[in-house]
């Protein structure tokens, strides 16, 4: 999956920039992790068993996958 044409079409789809689709998903991540909801810590340490930020890329492969599963 090429992550990054996703992003340029989120991006194109909205208005802005790739670089600002990007940021706005990262901001979405550090806001979901510092989540106190346990089922949704759950999902966080299955995206990053050791507690380090995921990624964007890392984080849209956890949602895809996670996706195709059901």
């Amino acid at each position: 999956m090429n992550f990054k044409n996703i992003i340029r079409q989120i991006a194109k789809q909205n208005g802005v920039t790739p670089a600002e689709v990007k940021r706005d998903i990262q901001e979405a991540i550090r806001v979901g992790m510092a989540s106190k909801d346990p089922n949704v810590q759950i999902h966080w340490r299955r995206m990053s068993p050791n507690g380090t930020e995921p990624t964007v890329n890392e984080v849209l492969t956890y949602l895809v996958s996670a996706t195709v599963r059901k």
